[in-house]
């Protein structure tokens, strides 16, 4: 129970973090701009976090991680449906492209500030995203239509490229939706990677 509530807390300094950092810049945001966002002390900070590196690895660590866990959770799930390939991969894309959609400044945050890591901390987010690239990768591979020509590795990193820089200009107060969004980056995606029927 006390270490549930302190994981609560922790999380929420990290959420008003990422709403300070999205607005001012990482390097430009400091720890009182944090206390005064939240409503709380900068001493409250310093009792879960002891510096604003720690707090910024914090945030990129464990959104990285829950990031990985739902693309896994959806993948079990293509598998429970016995999807064929094509249809689990599109499935794990349209997971990929939708939870970075549904949490636009943690994935700019990530793209942004995620040099400010060092030392083990940067290793360990660097592994954390090898982690989910293979998940791509591999995925991919099972698509027996896929054009065997084009290399394997860097079509899984375009795809997940143009998903992630969908956030710097998707709005959804614009003309298209987030599921159409979707769509027609999945559509993009397929085309460019399929053999063409003749």
């Amino acid at each position: 129970m006390i270490e549930k509530r302190r994981t609560a807390k922790k999380d929420y300094i990290a959420k008003k973090a990422i709403d300070v950092f999205s607005a001012l810049g990482y390097k430009e945001s400091s720890l009182q701009d944090i206390a005064t966002k939240g409503k709380f002390s900068k001493a409250g900070i310093y009792h879960y976090f002891k510096s604003k590196s720690e707090l910024l690895s914090y945030i990129l660590l464990s959104n990285t991680d829950s990031f990985f866990n739902r693309l896994e959770k959806s993948l079990a799930s293509a598998l429970k449906e016995r999807l064929n390939p094509q249809e689990t991969f599109e499935k794990l894309i349209r997971t990929y492209a939708d939870e970075l959609l549904s949490n636009i400044k943690v994935s700019l945050l990530i793209l942004r500030e995620r040099h400010q890591l060092t030392g083990a901390k940067k290793k360990i987010l660097t592994e954390k995203e090898r982690a989910i690239f293979r998940l791509i990768r591999d995925r991919l591979k099972h698509v027996p239509e896929r054009n065997t020509k084009i290399n394997i590795n860097l079509a899984s990193f375009q795809i997940m490229s143009m998903i992630h820089w969908m956030g710097y200009w998707f709005d959804e107060r614009g003309t298209i939706s987030k599921k159409e969004a979707i769509n027609q980056t999945i559509h993009l995606a397929f085309h460019g990677i399929l053999k063409i029927k003749k």
